[in-house]
């Protein structure tokens, strides 16, 4: 009986310690991720978000999802979640989030239409995810189709934060910095 004693101790301890050792591991793997989601972001609807835009004189980002969308997942799990990311949009776009595939209402110049119109009649996105860009006064900049990692996603907002786009092609701006 006192051998199966000890070896139930030792057993015991022997899980106890396999299980302090997962957790650490899963601890300092997760240290620099954020925990924070797409829902994190004030995104406005369509027509709140040109207003904003405007009053405060800077750029739109309007992001094209699907609910059903891997890529939009992979956007807003690795890219969005970015602390620099989330920085920049968060501080210096209007943002809008528009369910390319949704019949839900929306206004357009004080039209009501829907998300899956807008996406489809007005922007002409064709796949998602895509991000469009717009100016103060709603002028189209550019769109963004597709997933775009972190760091180019860093150097696209920038681009269009600072008006680059206004005295160099993307290609030549990205010249430009790494040149520096």
């Amino acid at each position: 009986m006192k051998i199966i004693k000890e070896k139930l101790k030792d057993n015991f301890l022997l899980f106890f310690f396999l299980i302090t050792i997962l957790f650490i591991i899963f601890t300092i793997n997760t240290a620099g991720q954020s925990d924070r989601g797409v829902e994190t972001f004030s995104w406005l609807p369509y027509d709140q978000a040109l207003a904003k835009s405007k009053i405060e004189n800077i750029p739109t980002l309007i992001y094209f999802y699907a609910e059903n969308c891997s890529w939009c997942r992979k956007l807003e799990n690795e890219t969005f979640t970015n602390e620099q990311v989330y920085q920049i949009m968060k501080n210096d776009f209007s943002l809008a989030r528009v369910n390319s595939s949704s019949d839900s209402l929306l206004k357009n110049n004080g039209r009501s239409m829907t998300e899956r119109q807008l996406s489809e009649q007005i922007y002409q996105v064709r796949g998602n995810p895509t991000v469009w860009f717009l100016d103060s006064k709603e002028e189209r900049i550019a769109p963004l189709p597709g997933f775009a990692p972190a760091e180019d996603f860093i150097h696209i907002l920038t681009y269009i934060k600072e008006n680059h786009y206004e005295k160099y092609t993307f290609p030549e701006y990205m010249e430009n910095i790494t040149n520096k």
